[in-house]
């Protein structure tokens, strides 16, 4: 059933946040707010290097940091990464819904799933269970019309003129109402990735201003390539009840942040471990320095971080270097 013009019209200008009078005020909205976070980042990413080059700051701090922010912080935007992502796609399938061509009944209208943060792949399964049902309505609507010809109730002519009618009239409005949507998604994402710099860079700033807040231990890790590198510590329990140690290693990427990180090939002895107060245990780090990732005499960082009762953490900084690989006569 074709709607008019009007109300199309009206649609569009409540599916905007804020009710933007016009495209362009949106996009001048969406421009200024991008740079806006870009001017922030860059006055952020300037006072970190005055803080490395006044020596505050390792030169490193960048690699150094990342591993740590993204322990702690990644779920929570890898969350919001999702939502947005959901709460686009389900705004597109009610504008697709809304401007469908051959509208059926609306008590048979096809209800959308709801999004749960605490199972997001199964809203991504019952999304795609929704456009499964809303396809097979529209082609039993299309069966319908083709049923009207063939009976003899609407020529092809008829057909095809209603179609490019009602097409002409939703058409203007379906792309404004989508333009202002992804427009939103851009803004959206942008303003995440500003907040995503913003604590990155004050996380950075802030071991500038407290550097003995985070205490932080080197371990070197060398071995030839292809081989495999060790190295052992010991762990104490310095508080007052029994203690399960857990363990997290980051992904491992060079120094120099060249390149993509890459999950590094770990074992760790023992596995489980349960300390009684003031007891204490020594616990074995083995890395495997695979040919295909770790470059010869090219540096790699990484972190493994030791977790007992509350927040209590030990931070290991891994050190990697691959060596030349031994010749097989010296095997």
């Amino acid at each position: 059933m074709a709607t008019s013009a009007a109300t199309h019209h009206e649609r569009a200008d409540e599916w905007a946040d804020g009710h933007e009078p016009n495209w362009s005020d949106s996009y001048t909205r969406f421009l200024s707010g991008s740079l806006a976070n870009t001017q922030k980042t860059l006055r952020l990413y300037q006072q970190t290097l005055e803080c490395v080059a006044a020596g505050r700051l390792p030169s490193t701090v960048f690699q150094e940091y990342y591993p740590r922010f993204v322990q702690r912080h990644g779920p929570m935007y890898g969350e919001r990464l999702t939502q947005l992502g959901a709460e686009f796609m389900r705004r597109l399938a009610e504008l697709n819904q809304r401007n469908a061509v051959h509208a059926t009944d609306p008590g048979d209208g096809v209800a959308l799933p709801v999004f749960e943060t605490s199972n997001p792949a199964r809203w991504f399964e019952q999304y795609a269970e929704y456009v499964g049902r809303l396809n097979a309505r529209a082609l039993n609507a299309y069966r319908r019309q083709l049923d009207q010809v063939a009976g003899g109730e609407l020529s092809p002519e008829d057909v095809q003129q209603k179609v490019a009618a009602d097409m002409s009239r939703r058409l203007p409005f379906y792309l404004h109402d989508a333009g202002r949507l992804y427009l939103r998604l851009l803004r959206d994402l942008d303003e995440l990735r500003g907040n995503y710099e913003e604590e990155y860079l004050g996380g950075i700033l802030a071991l500038a201003e407290e550097p003995a807040k985070e205490t932080v231990t080197a371990v070197a890790l060398q071995a030839p390539s292809g081989g495999v590198a060790f190295q052992s510590f010991t762990i104490s329990n310095t508080t007052d009840a029994r203690v399960a140690v857990q363990y997290l290693a980051t992904e491992v990427r060079r120094m120099d942040g060249v390149g993509a990180a890459f999950a590094p090939k770990v074992a760790i002895t023992p596995e489980a471990l349960e300390l009684d107060p003031g007891e204490e245990s020594e616990v074995t780090f083995s890395l495997q320095m695979e040919a295909d990732r770790y470059e010869v005499d090219v540096p790699y960082i990484g972190f493994l971080y030791v977790t007992g009762a509350g927040d209590r953490r030990v931070e290991l900084q891994l050190r990697i270097v691959a060596t030349e690989p031994v010749p097989e006569k010296e095997k």
